[in-house]
């Protein structure tokens, strides 16, 4: 049985999965969020003969891990390590893109969960710290459809936060607080995270 990216399964929504042939066998693993209750969870496929019979008639899937805090944002994060994980431990699922799509893919699962009231076009960007104001490191998109522009944004800031370095600064957010800014957006919005500028702007 296969599910489709983006379907709901058994409450889940499948964020992101992979599945592989090695030796005759397929091996799988998927991601997936509750969006009710902020918790994800790592799944590992059945093995089996085809890319197809991952999940087994009723749906169900061979092991899972699940990550229940009361934080949706650390969820999150313990989850994308977890799946990078599994993925390592099944033949041949994990490649050197990996980590690339992963965060992909929970990116434009988070751009879509909070809908535009109405159609919009809105730049991402950020601006982080540089030498002199005048040239500062920056990076911005073209107009994009509000959802786009929320993915492009989400992944600005996936890139950004990933360094040592943490910069406290008056009016700065967590970055727990700048994804849920983001998620949230239904509009322009500009905030500070690890002494870096975000921003969704008409």
């Amino acid at each position: 049985m296969r599910i489709k990216t983006g379907e709901q399964q058994q409450g889940w929504t499948v964020v992101d999965q992979a599945r592989r042939e090695w030796r005759g066998s397929f091996e799988g693993v998927w991601l997936g969020a509750d969006e009710s209750t902020g918790h994800w969870m790592v799944g590992r496929q059945h093995d089996g003969r085809s890319m197809d019979d991952g999940f087994d008639t009723n749906g169900n899937w061979s092991t899972s891990r699940q990550f229940r805090e009361n934080n949706e944002y650390l969820n999150m994060r313990r989850a994308l390590a977890a799946y990078d994980e599994e993925a390592r431990g099944a033949s041949d699922v994990w490649n050197g893109m990996w980590d690339q799509r992963a965060h992909e893919a929970v990116a434009r699962h988070l751009a879509h969960r909070v809908p535009f009231p109405t159609p919009v076009q809105v730049s991402a960007g950020w601006i982080g710290r540089g030498l002199t104001d005048s040239h500062p490191p920056r990076g911005a998109t073209l107009p994009l459809d509000g959802p786009e522009a929320k993915y492009e944004l989400i992944r600005y800031l996936q890139g950004r936060t990933r360094f040592d370095e943490i910069v406290a600064e008056a009016g700065s957010v967590s970055e727990q607080e700048a994804y849920q800014l983001v998620i949230n957006a239904t509009g322009p919005v500009r905030f500070v995270c690890r002494g870096v500028t975000f921003y969704l702007s008409k």
